[in-house]
This record gives structure tokens, C-alpha cells and sequence, in this order.
């Protein structure tokens, strides 16, 4: 007899590792985690908060050139961009690491940007 796999998850994985993947991944993770199928809140939610984090993300990091640029101000703007990589390591560890354990973390500000971004997944 065949064993069911959990159906409120995208693709059947268990509710923790489709989390996880969601955020290892970053926005394509996020996004296949979204669109792959369930209902899990905990796991939506995962997808919706790496998809806004790491839009957020890849918008600052194109920004953040243009602006040094438009300032010539490219010494300081090239350190606020290696601060920024840095905090995006962080997150992107602290975010996988916390999912694949089954804990949710919710990130300040972009939680409150998530919930509005993504109205039905909070």
C-alpha cells in the first residue's frame, strides 16, 4: 500500500523543507513555492517574504550603482552595496536555516511589506 504524501504543500514535500527551499532558493524558490500547490500557510508565507525580500533585494542592488553614479559618489555607495551584501548572507542563512527547522521568522519591515504585497498569504 502506498503511503500519501501531505497535500496542503506544493509538490508533497513535507511543510518545513518546502519552506526552506523556498527561501534557499531565493525568488525563483519563492515563487515556485507559491504557484507549486497547497494550502500551507506557513509555507506560502515563506514563499511570499523571499520574493519580496530578494525583489527588494536585486532592486537596491541595480539603485544603489546608478545613484553612486549619478553622485560620483562611487567609494561610498560601493561600501553601502558590500554592507548590503552582507546583510543579504545574513538573512538568506538566518531565513533557510529557521525554515528547515519549521520556524517561521518574520523579517522587520519586509513583513509588514509582504502582508501588503501578498494580502491573502499573512
Amino acid at each position: 500500500m502506498a503511503m500519501q504524501q501531505p497535500t496542503d504543500t506544493p509538490f508533497g514535500l513535507q511543510a518545513n523543507v518546502a519552506a526552506g527551499l523556498a527561501y534557499l532558493l531565493g525568488i525563483l524558490g519563492g515563487i515556485i513555492m507559491l504557484v507549486g500547490g497547497g494550502t500551507n500557510g506557513f509555507v506560502k508565507w515563506a514563499a511570499a517574504q523571499s520574493i519580496t525580500f530578494w525583489g527588494l533585494y536585486i532592486v537596491v542592488m541595480i539603485v544603489l550603482p546608478i545613484i553612486g553614479g549619478v553622485l560620483h559618489m562611487w567609494g561610498i555607495f560601493f561600501l553601502i552595496a558590500r554592507l548590503w551584501q552582507l546583510l543579504g548572507l545574513i538573512v538568506w542563512l538566518a531565513t533557510f536555516i529557521t525554515a528547515f527547522q519549521g520556524k517561521e521568522l518574520r523579517l522587520p519591515v519586509i513583513a509588514d511589506l509582504t502582508t501588503r504585497l501578498f494580502p491573502g498569504v499573512a
